[in-house]
């Protein structure tokens, strides 16, 4: 009668302890993604929901592969009921869907008991976010900045402006320009220019600088670091 079925506490697939083993290693290996998902990304920028899906999602995706198994039928018949579903929701960083990948992918492996796959594979994502917090690449180290100023002497007035832009920014570029014409008997042009900065925390150096310099109306500087936080001076 229970013939084929494994036995409960052997270590053949379906068996208790085959699904135990798959869920705790699922479960643990998502806390080391969300340990890395929480320490890469800004406060500001963290969404507690998504932290919970992570940890969730692996899980799903583990029981859906390990009720799978070998049965075409079986596959078929979970991802028609799964199409049924439909996910409205709007992913505003696309570095956030690479964790998505990632936590249906130790969901897959484990569920499909390739362990050592899904190891090596999370340790390998997870040291590849650190190094890239680190690398030139993170969003920090390229905060964009919008600077737009008022001025009647144009030549030497974007002379100077420029130069103080070059020394805290970099990829410097003159993206807007407006001409009003006889604005009190002076033509007082109206420049914008785009460019990014390393620090934020320069921007009060930047402001103080561009300040002193004589025929320049600041009209408004701006600094955005990518969909997490924006500040204005």
């Amino acid at each position: 009668m229970f013939q084929g079925t494994p036995h409960l506490f052997s270590y053949a697939e379906g068996s208790l302890y085959m699904v135990l083993i798959t869920a705790v290693l699922t479960i643990l290996l998502s806390l080391v993604l969300v340990f890395t998902y929480d320490k890469t990304t800004p406060a500001a920028g963290r969404s507690y929901s998504f932290i919970q899906s992570l940890l969730l999602m692996s899980t799903v995706a583990a029981m859906i592969m390990q009720s799978i198994g070998d049965s075409l039928a079986l596959s078929f018949g979970i991802f028609g009921a799964l199409a049924i579903i439909r996910f409205r929701s709007n992913v505003s960083d696309l570095r956030d869907i690479s964790f998505i990948f990632a936590t249906m992918a130790i969901g897959i492996a484990c569920g499909v008991h390739s362990f050592f796959i899904a190891i090596v594979g999370t340790f390998t994502f997870s040291l590849l976010v650190f190094l890239l917090k680190l690398s030139p690449f993170d969003p920090k180290h390229n905060i964009k900045g919008n600077l737009r100023i008022e001025s009647s002497d144009s030549d030497q007035s974007l002379a100077n402006v420029e130069k103080i832009l070059q020394k805290y920014g970099q990829h410097i570029n003159l993206s807007r320009y407006r001409m009003n014409l006889n604005v009190e008997q002076n033509e007082i042009n109206e420049y914008e220019y785009s460019f990014t900065i390393r620090n934020v925390k320069l921007g009060n150096l930047l402001k103080e600088e561009l300040a002193l310099l004589e025929g320049i109306k600041i009209t408004r500087i701006l600094f955005e670091d990518h969909v997490y936080t924006t500040n204005n001076y």
